[in-house]
């Protein structure tokens, strides 16, 4: 723990108080000392508290007190954007204006355990995608003694093609090594704690286009050693040039609706980590705002963690040209990329919530969350909901209770459900199942977070939507069940009679209607509410959604090829794999918990 009293003096004060530095007399006979390395600071956001009876503290006297603590330094002012007077009746209740400011992380606990009923002091801490919320390391496996061993390694795809820009992780006594394919599919990834034979298993996550493999126990040699993946297109018939319905979408019935519902008119936001607008089948995204680069409204379309396009393909995915991987929910939609990944914060969370008030949003995506709590982030989601925002949240992945914001009433939120047989037994989704969670076809995996807020569920394991450079990938997790969400959502918003003429009145009865609907439609699977709470929405439940004939002309996944002679349409009958993801893996216990954790942790 650093000394508080060896605090930078980035505000300019000397050592003297008066500006300059107290002079040195031994420094001309003192060696060049380069700089330290200091104690990190914290963001914490300061405002208001609007209290009865009580005086609000105006926001210019919170940012002179924070002004003149020593080592205190605002960030910037988070002011909304006009609409606080409508959210709370015309009574001036609205979201207060939030001084972000920088300080050492024990002054900042001093100012909260001191700041008076009428004020807010609280972290600002940082923002993570629902597929990244944080499980502690357990250290089930302790890292050994010894010299490190260079594993070579090359991943090829079909016809022995080189993978590039692959994740390679290997295991053995240690912890992982890690490395990423070059340009020849090649990587060299260094372990530590014994020879060769003692690696227990290889993880390989493609970029896109592939299914993702564990390689248990692996015979390895000195020299280069070759790990194959299987493409999508030995699964899914014509990809990616076919039509094609997810089985969550199967799931939830978007295969058996009136084509002609598309979304059109509703306008749908996505926070999260931007969207790359030039996939092909994403081309219509055309709004955006970056709320890591200043509000930029061009940078919005750099998706560097692929987690925004994803999400947005579940969405929004048109069928386009030769390209029809994926079909979303609501291909006409006006689609806003509001992005507050990498690096966003709460304060950004609640600019980009401001925002879509701003813009008028119908509903937003928020795959997202954190294992802290923000009072002013719950204010502005209830700010929002009150405009005729629909917040849909992901309940999170942490194998616990369900995160926030995912735990505030405000919101609808989403757990994740899993189906058999609709993904490779040597992949990371066969992991997911648990035995004693599986219900017929469906389960309920690991990873889902769970509890009394869990409104609905939706398909999140091996989902298949586009990531960033035209391809596309299957992941898991409650990131991927709340889109399913929002985009049904968003044609419910759109083709409902109950939102037409004097509904479409943009309040908070518009969103507790759309949320009712939603509800009203679930089917259970799993019967335990905990998990799935009223289960998954069903398209075909919903009255006043005309329904096209069940053979309609966009493909399934029944229909598709099978991978040798195991059917992605069905649980693996008839494959040498049936059953395989009940039966004890062959794995190392310890190596599996490891690999679990650290996925839930965004390791992986």
């Amino acid at each position: 723990m650093a000394d508080n009293n060896a605090s930078d003096n980035s505000s300019g004060k000397g050592a003297n108080g008066r500006g300059n530095a107290a002079p040195n007399k031994t420094d001309a006979a003192s060696p060049t000392v380069e700089p330290t390395v200091k104690a990190r600071r914290s963001r914490f956001l300061v405002a208001a508290r609007p209290l009865p009876g009580v005086q609000p503290m105006a926001v210019d006297a919170i940012a002179t007190t924070l002004n003149n603590m020593p080592d205190v330094q605002i960030i910037k002012q988070v002011k909304p954007s006009g609409f606080g007077a409508l959210s709370a009746g015309g009574g001036g209740g609205g979201m207060p204006e939030i001084v972000v400011a920088e300080m050492d992380p024990a002054r900042g606990a001093a100012l909260r355990a001191s700041a008076p009923p009428n004020v807010i002091v609280e972290h600002d801490a940082l923002l993570r995608h629902a597929d990244d919320l944080s499980m502690a390391f357990n250290n089930a496996m302790t890292m050994q003694p010894g010299i490190g061993i260079d594993v070579r390694l090359r991943v090829a795809g079909a016809n022995g093609q080189p993978l590039p820009k692959a994740t390679v992780y290997v295991y053995g006594l240690g912890f992982p090594g890690q490395g990423v394919t070059d340009d020849k599919g090649e990587v060299t990834v260094t372990v530590f704690g014994g020879p060769l034979e003692t690696i227990q298993a290889i993880y390989v996550k493609p970029m896109a286009n592939y299914w993702d493999r564990m390689f248990e126990r692996p015979a390895l040699s000195d020299g280069i050693n070759t790990l194959q993946l299987q493409p999508f297109a030995a699964t899914f018939q014509g990809f990616p040039g076919a039509p094609y319905v997810g089985w969550g979408q199967q799931l939830m019935k978007l295969d058996q609706i009136d084509p002609s519902l598309t979304g059109q008119g509703v306008k749908v936001g996505i926070i999260d980590s931007g969207c790359d607008s030039s996939h092909p089948q994403l081309t219509h995204v055309t709004r955006g705002m970056d709320f890591t680069n200043n509000k930029d409204g061009a940078s919005w379309t750099r998706d560097t963690m692929s987690h925004g396009t994803h999400c947005a393909g579940i969405i929004t995915a048109a069928l386009s040209g030769q390209m029809k991987a994926v079909r979303g929910f609501a291909p006409m939609a006006e689609v806003h990329a509001l992005k507050v990944f990498p690096g966003g914060r709460f304060s950004d969370l609640i600019d980009a919530l401001d925002q879509a008030i701003a813009r008028g949003l119908d509903v937003v995506n928020m795959s997202l969350g954190s294992s802290e709590q923000s009072e002013l982030v719950a204010h502005k989601l209830i700010e929002a909901r009150q405009n005729g925002v629909a917040c849909i949240v992901a309940a999170g992945n942490a194998s616990g209770p369900v995160q926030f914001p995912g735990n505030q009433p405000s919101v609808l939120t989403v757990s994740a459900i899993g189906k058999l047989g609709e993904f490779p037994d040597d992949s990371y989704h066969a992991r997911t199942v648990v035995p004693n969670m599986v219900a017929g076809a469906m389960f309920s995996p690991r990873f889902t977070c769970f509890g009394p807020q869990v409104a609905v569920a939706g398909p999140g394991v091996a989902i298949l939507s586009t990531v960033p450079g035209g391809g596309y990938a299957a992941w898991d997790g409650t990131s991927m069940a709340t889109p399913h969400i929002t985009g049904m959502a968003a044609l419910l918003l759109a083709h409902h009679p109950m939102f037409r003429d004097a509904a479409k009145t943009r309040n908070e009865q518009r969103v507790s209607q759309l949320y009712q609907l939603l509800a009203s439609a679930g089917v259970r699977y799993l019967g335990d509410p905990t998990r799935e709470g009223v289960g998954v929405p069903d398209l075909q439940r919903v009255a006043g959604l005309s329904a096209a004939p069940q053979a309609g002309n966009m493909a399934t996944a029944s229909a598709a090829p099978s991978l040798g002679n195991v059917s992605f349409g069905v649980p693996f009958q008839g494959s040498p794999f049936a059953n395989a993801f009940l039966q004890p893996q062959t794995i190392h216990p310890a190596l599996l918990q490891s690999f679990l954790q650290m996925r839930n942790a965004g390791l992986i």
